[in-house]
């Protein structure tokens, strides 16, 4: 008696699954609204970074710290963002 294994089965590839046109072009317009999307959000994060970094400036002696209790955060969180603040700022100068 002969018994079968997986191996002794021929193996065929499962067909290869194709996007219809207007599949393709929902999933490049979502594509393209997540990408508009991120470089609002990413905007908006360096306005609020260099909005901190001001204030922190015009606070002066533990202007971070204040900035950290209002926001609900840490003096480390703040410096950070104060430090992208500044990257920010000397990438636009530099350019």
């Amino acid at each position: 008696m002969q018994t079968l294994t997986m191996t002794d089965t021929p193996r065929t590839r499962a067909r290869q699954a194709e996007l219809t046109d207007a599949q393709r072009r929902e999933l490049d317009q979502s594509a393209a609204a997540v990408g508009k999307a991120l470089e609002e959000v990413e905007r908006h994060r360096q306005a609020y970074a260099r909005t901190a970094h001001r204030i922190a400036d015009e606070l002066g002696r533990g202007g971070t710290s204040a900035l950290a209790r209002h926001l609900g955060t840490s003096s480390q969180y703040v410096s950070a963002l104060i430090a992208s603040a500044r990257t920010v700022d000397e990438g636009s100068a530099a350019a």
